[in-house]
């Protein structure tokens, strides 16, 4: 042993060479680690949400949730499923084992309901996968386009701003919440079904057939071969209202405007609705990859609202930013910097005082040192810098 020590006190040059790499390696390091609040911890939930417009709550039990969670008997690794179903709407939770292959559950889980989309109702909307992590309850950053404006001019807006958003480096997702569906309403009359015979199942059925589209095959001519495909479905209001339900023997037929009450375009009824000093808007919330640093990503979003903003506010739009995580991490990071400059005052002085300037000197630049190589230990273990760390 004490041969290897010697051996090692002699290797001078080597040692000053790795301690300076090191060093090197170790700045490098702190600017490439992903920044970010919070950790990203994945607790092991899935969420699966199922729309059906116009189902009452038992319809979305029998048509959809029992569907589902019948798809899920044979699911490994699960602790728990939980399911509610609403108005609309089918809610689904399942809770994994902890310590599982979590990324392998959500694709089994995801393949399973996939594989009985057929057996839905017909106007069930694709479910939608939620995997809960720390990510999703805290976006990097939100903007908010506000304005006195329709829903849909603002998210059109939104859709828009969303495609230079979602190609800066480090970003996953960008969603897009407070956006209302359109739809097209209409209301039946009572009195002018009990006139005409016609029951609202029969309505339905007859919009459901005049409104399709499918496609019918090729035909080969002298000129090439082309695509036949039948394209019935509804592209205005009058083409709607004058759809016919029934045909009579007499020659005569009833149209949807002979038994309706009122018939308007309008939005479904939202399950979020957003809104910022008390003006209706749609929030954009960036999410950003698990590699991305919080703080270049709320930058690039920043210098993008601030080039389109004025374009904007000719318009009557303006573009404000929320939910901004740089500020706090940017906060904990002078924090932590100050407090590493002051330990290093403060060791210095006390080693200098007591001990003399050369080992003050040595533990000086021993702190820096050993802050750096543990930056390069967290970044080869895959953490981040964050408030936790």
């Amino acid at each position: 042993m004490q041969k290897f020590v010697g051996f090692t006190l002699q290797q001078k040059v080597v040692f000053n060479l790795v301690f300076v790499l090191l060093m090197v390696i170790g700045a490098f390091t702190v600017l490439r680690m992903p920044v970010e609040r919070y950790p990203n911890i994945q607790f092991g939930n899935m969420y699966i949400n199922t729309y059906l417009p116009g189902a009452s709550p038992e319809d979305i039990e029998t048509l959809i949730t029992k569907e589902i969670e019948e798809s899920l008997e044979d699911l490994e690794k699960v602790e728990y499923i939980r399911s509610s179903s609403y108005r609309e709407r089918s809610n689904i939770v399942i809770k994994f084992e902890d310590d599982s292959d979590y990324e392998k559950r959500f694709d089994d889980v995801r393949l399973k309901v996939l594989a009985i989309i057929d057996d839905l109702p017909e106007l069930t909307e694709p479910p939608v996968f939620n995997f809960l992590d720390v990510n999703d309850w805290f976006p990097t950053i939100s903007v908010n386009v506000a304005g006195n404006h329709t829903n849909e001019t603002l998210t059109q807006v939104a859709e828009t701003l969303k495609i230079p958003l979602a190609q800066l480096d480090g970003v996953r997702e960008v969603k897009i919440s407070g956006d209302y569906t359109r739809e097209f309403h209409i209301i039946l009359s009572e009195e002018k079904l009990r006139r005409t015979g016609i029951t609202f199942p029969e309505v339905a059925q007859a919009l459901r057939l005049a409104n399709s589209a499918f496609p019918a095959g090729h035909a080969d001519t002298a000129n090439g071969e082309f695509v036949v495909r039948v394209d019935e479905q509804f592209s205005n209001r009058d083409e709607i209202v004058s759809a016919i339900i029934r045909n009579d023997g007499d020659g005569s037929f009833v149209r949807l405007e002979d038994v309706m009450a009122a018939a308007y375009f309008s939005y479904r009824d939202p399950f979020v609705m957003a809104s910022i000093n008390g003006e209706d808007c749609v929030t954009l919330q960036i999410m950003k990859h698990r590699n991305g640093n919080a703080l270049f990503i709320a930058q690039e979003v920043r210098q993008i609202i601030a080039e389109l903003a004025t374009s904007y506010e000719v318009m009557g739009i303006s573009l404000e930013v929320t939910q901004d995580s740089s500020t706090r991490i940017e906060d904990s990071i002078r924090v932590l910097g100050v407090n590493l400059l002051l330990g290093i005052v403060l060791v210095c002085t006390i080693i200098w005082l007591f001990m003399g300037f050369r080992n003050a000197a040595l533990t000086t630049v021993g702190i820096p040192f050993a802050f750096l190589v543990t930056m390069v230990l967290m970044y080869l273990t895959g953490n981040s810098i964050n408030e936790v760390s």
